[in-house]
């Protein structure tokens, strides 16, 4: 498997703040090791529990941006225990994986894809929940409370198994990387994501602070799953390898037929015109929100449940808007991010546009 890795330094991309001597918290025997996260950093983002900067303890066997010893992607304390039953996790060749950053089009290519697999199967897309039709592995660390083991019932799907994951390149299952099953990955304008992953963190998590503190948490890597740059990079420098499918949230959302017909083709499976205008009209805005079996209702009571508190009532599929950060941020948060986004990706020559607007298949 060929990797193009890019010559210059990514230091600015990494943003490593920690010392590469890091002190190695519980996680005995793990290809994983923790460096705690000091409470001041995190008090305002009511997490329950610790918070961590989760580094591996080896090379790991996928290149990635910058040095594999200064990489680390920040998660609660509740994953820990997950990590390595993930990482251990049995891939089979035909399975296809859904990997994003949290609030991406997750669901929303989760559905489309679940419906190129199974042959435009539109009864059992709106009477099975998606939850269990393709299952977010580690969701037993966002969530440890609850009695639904996701990685059990990953092992247990018969092929082709269609699972979710948020974890960057390095952390997914070690086996993608030798047995090479078909990858999308879904990446969205970060201003946008952190706007979904506010909501998203008041209705889920129960964060009573404000709009602005989240949106600092979110550029200096302090919500599960970041820093944001390196996790989408690992997936842009492998975009031509032939088992990755790179596109975006914004040609989804304006350009719906054509990924379509571009996952069909990468999947390597048949759509009629018909069944294409009948997925745009089952992925449409609208009929996302009202699915209840895609529309993570499920979900949400089961982390009520497992919260043991009330949170406030929430809509998983919320706006669905292309450019929302500009009515929901104020200029100086834009600029913040903006510039934050430039020092990232400035050495690689790259811009928002080039993500957006990539296309695998453009002849198509």
């Amino acid at each position: 498997m060929r990797f193009q890795l890019p010559s210059r330094s990514v230091r600015s991309i990494v943003r490593p703040l920690e010392p590469l001597t890091h002190p190695r918290l519980k996680m005995p025997q793990s290809s994983f090791f923790a460096k705690s996260v000091p409470f001041e950093q995190i008090d305002k983002l009511a997490i329950s529990g610790g918070y961590s900067s989760i580094f591996a303890s080896s090379q790991p066997s996928v290149p990635v941006v910058g040095n594999w010893e200064q990489r680390f992607c920040r998660l609660a304390d509740t994953f820990q225990p997950i990590l390595d039953r993930v990482y251990d996790f049995e891939v089979r060749e035909d399975d296809v994986w859904i990997v994003t950053l949290p609030k991406c089009g997750t669901t929303w290519m989760q559905e489309l894809a679940w419906l190129v697999i199974n042959e435009c199967d539109f009864e059992t897309a709106k009477s099975v929940d998606l939850t269990h039709r393709s299952p977010f592995l580690e969701f037993n660390g966002v969530v440890p409370n609850v009695p639904h083991d996701t990685i059990a019932a990953a092992n247990e799907l018969p092929s082709p198994r269609l699972i979710k994951s948020h974890l960057p390149a390095w952390m997914l299952p070690r086996q993608i990387w030798s047995k090479r099953p078909k990858i999308i990955y879904v990446y969205r304008n970060p201003k946008d994501a952190a706007i979904s992953y506010f909501h998203h963190w008041r209705g889920m998590v129960g964060y009573q602070g404000t709009k602005s503190d989240f949106m600092h948490s979110f550029i200096d890597g302090y919500v599960n799953f970041t820093p944001c740059w390196p996790h989408i990079l690992d997936f842009w420098q492998l975009r031509h390898e032939p088992n990755i499918f790179f596109t975006s949230y914004e040609r989804m959302k304006g350009q719906l037929g054509q990924v379509i017909a571009e996952v069909a083709q990468f999947l390597e499976r048949t759509l009629s015109q018909e069944q294409i205008q009948q997925m745009q009209r089952h992925l449409s805005f609208e009929s996302m929100r009202d699915n209840p079996a895609c529309n993570h209702v499920k979900e949400f009571e089961s982390m009520k449940a497992a919260a043991g508190r009330e949170v406030e009532e929430f809509r998983f599929v919320r706006r669905g808007v292309v450019g929302s950060h500009k009515d929901e941020l104020t200029a100086d948060i834009i600029r913040e991010f903006d510039l934050w986004s430039d020092s990232n990706l400035r050495d690689f020559k790259l811009n928002m546009d080039d993500f957006a607007n990539y296309s695998k298949f453009a002849s198509l």
